[in-house]
């Protein structure tokens, strides 16, 4: 990537997502005959729906297309999707490619990293666009298209593809309506001044998706074993700063026990969060002797976003995430002595 960095970030103003896609994205879909669609590591319904759209609508537009993701694919609800997508690009393209007009497209990510390393070095040499709706994390890529304000990734990508004089087809608004589900978690994420949004999901009702088969894809067709690994995380949650806190965690046995693929977090973070008092969820997640993973969640009185970010990770205002080496004890007192720092005074 050339790092020029030109910068088309828009999430200054929080409620406002009517600003126009800029000319410089719809440029550089026009311009080029060949995209590499790059999602995060261990995807959600969002990155891997934003991809999957993106995808279908070049192809109606006679781009080429690939796409990419570094897996593993662990969440049931896009299982179906795996095989759709590989991990590296050909020697003969990527780093390697003749073509001037093949480009990258790394979607939903904050940080460069979390692509892989050996994704970001066969695309070193592509002129490369991020698209992302995360508030915090490390700027990286030539041109980034980036809205905080933007409930999801797919959302952004519906206005690309209405910012270019066109409609999604029904498999498209299938994809975009699935991943703005997901990332919205069925939209009660959602505050004043979310019209665009529902705007966008009339449109995409209209054009043939489900809101009811995004709802049975998301939280239905779940194990046994899911269910019980929720009981097991929700029964050791602890409160901190007088409730305004909840910690919870799962260890490596549960992992081992039961398998990485029957974490159901957003019922986790869900149920938490409707405890009452609750400011900000705290889930620490043991993936192996001394790593772990850690999830944070707030009511947009704290900024997890930044807090992550502090720990190398990234995120949004209300929710993000990042991994720590060390011990769960020690995670622990360290946030919350930033959030006994940042949270609202009690009156």
């Amino acid at each position: 990537m050339v790092g020029k960095y030109r910068l088309l970030e828009q999430g200054e103003l929080k409620t406002d997502m009517a600003k126009a896609v800029p000319r410089e994205i719809i440029d550089f879909f026009t311009s080029r005959s060949r995209f590499y669609l790059i999602g995060h590591e261990e995807p959600d319904g969002d990155c891997l729906a934003s991809q999957l759209a993106l995808a279908h609508f070049l192809k109606r537009q006679g781009k080429e297309i690939g796409l990419f993701s570094p897996g593993p694919f662990i969440r049931p609800e896009i299982l179906p999707y795996r095989d759709s997508f590989s991990r590296r690009i050909p020697a003969s393209e990527g780093s390697g490619a003749s073509e001037v007009d093949a480009a990258a497209v790394i979607l939903d990510c904050s940080t460069i990293d979390r692509i892989g390393g050996e994704l970001a070095t066969d695309i070193s040499a592509l002129e490369t666009l991020v698209i992302d709706h995360h508030s915090s994390g490390s700027k990286f890529g030539d041109l980034r298209y980036i809205d905080s304000a933007a409930p999801s990734v797919t959302f952004l990508i519906w206005k690309v593809i209405t910012a270019m004089n066109c409609r999604p087809d029904r498999q498209e608004a299938e994809l975009l309506l699935f991943g703005l589900c997901t990332d919205t978690g069925f939209f009660r994420h959602l505050e004043a001044g979310s019209a665009e949004v529902f705007q966008a999901v009339a449109a995409l009702t209209a054009a043939g998706a489900s809101p009811r088969e995004c709802y049975r894809l998301i939280y239905g067709g779940r194990s046994l074993e899911s269910r019980i690994l929720t009981g097991r995380v929700l029964s050791r949650a602890q409160t901190f700063l007088d409730g305004r806190i909840i910690v919870t965690h799962e260890t490596l046995a549960d992992k081992n026990e039961l398998g990485k693929e029957s974490r159901d977090s957003d019922s986790i973070y869900s149920r938490l969060q409707g405890v009452k008092g609750c400011h900000g969820v705290v889930f620490i997640r043991e993936e192996s002797e001394g790593e772990y993973s850690v999830g944070l969640r707030s009511d947009h009185s704290l900024d997890v976003g930044r807090v992550a970010e502090s720990f190398g990770g990234g995120g949004h205002l209300g929710a993000a995430g990042f991994t720590w080496h060390g011990s769960r004890e020690q995670i622990k007192k360290r946030l919350l002595e930033i959030f006994v720092r940042n949270l609202p005074q009690q009156h």
